[in-house]
């Protein structure tokens, strides 16, 4: 594609026009990477929140299962009690051994409901314990997640501000161009995965792809009246010692 006598000025251009564009696409990476750091700090800190909001659901609980205890305890010791006063009229073996029973069962019950107690009791302390220290750990993760946003949006204020500069001057570089070059230029960009362009000529090998080009291409590079494709992989070669052609 001929551009025109200074074929070294306009790959300097492209050169600045590459630049540009992966700069953009470095500081559109790093905003969506603050993004994502964000998003998983405050889905972190709700999956704390969620699990504190658990525990204490599990120790009201608890709670109600250790009054429920307490007081099927005080329904024991007291039917024990009564059953003690009313011993004294017993007479009949039946009845005797009916009592024996009945306060076998009931020392098993309240033995059973003190263990069951003293259970929910360590556990809800275990729990109330823990708590607390996740309740620490949230107040701070908090306030480094404040800190943290507040850094990003600066970070991200000042990122969109060199992006909206970066934009200009890529509009204004873009009007020095030929259309059919700056289209071709952005084809090539986004057909190669690292959105290079241009490629320097290194011992007879494009920098890029490493193949070896043939003289004719060197020839023709060395000219500097065209443009000219790496025929390996379509970049552009450019010599760094050539010298712009008046």
């Amino acid at each position: 594609m001929d551009v025109g006598p200074s074929v070294q000025d306009t790959l300097a251009l492209v050169y600045r026009l590459q630049s540009i564009d992966s700069e953009l696409a470095h500081i559109t990476q790093e905003i969506e990477a603050s993004r994502d750091a964000l998003h998983r700090r405050e889905e972190s800190l709700e999956a704390l929140a969620q699990l504190m909001e658990s525990e204490r659901n599990e120790i009201l609980r608890l709670a109600r299962d250790r009054r429920d205890r307490e007081e099927e305890l005080r329904t024991n010791e007291h039917l024990i009690s009564e059953n003690k006063k009313k011993n004294k009229e017993l007479k009949h073996s039946r009845e005797i051994q009916a009592y024996l029973a009945e306060m076998e069962f009931r020392r098993d019950e309240v033995e059973r409901l003190q263990d069951e107690i003293l259970r929910i009791m360590e556990t809800q302390e275990n729990l109330e314990k823990a708590l607390k220290d996740r309740e620490k750990d949230f107040a701070a993760k908090q306030e480094e997640l404040s800190a943290f946003r507040t850094a990003a949006e600066e970070e991200s204020g000042s990122r969109m501000d060199r992006i909206r500069g970066l934009e200009e001057e890529k509009t204004l570089l873009a009007d020095q161009f030929p259309d059919p070059l700056f289209q071709q230029y952005t084809r090539l960009r986004q057909s190669h995965r690292n959105g290079l362009v241009v490629s320097r000529i290194l011992n007879g090998t494009c920098e890029v792809c490493r193949m070896t080009l043939p003289p004719r291409t060197l020839t023709e590079v060395k000219k500097r009246q065209k443009i000219v494709p790496c025929l390996h992989c379509q970049r552009w070669l450019f010599m760094e010692d050539a010298q712009p052609r008046s």
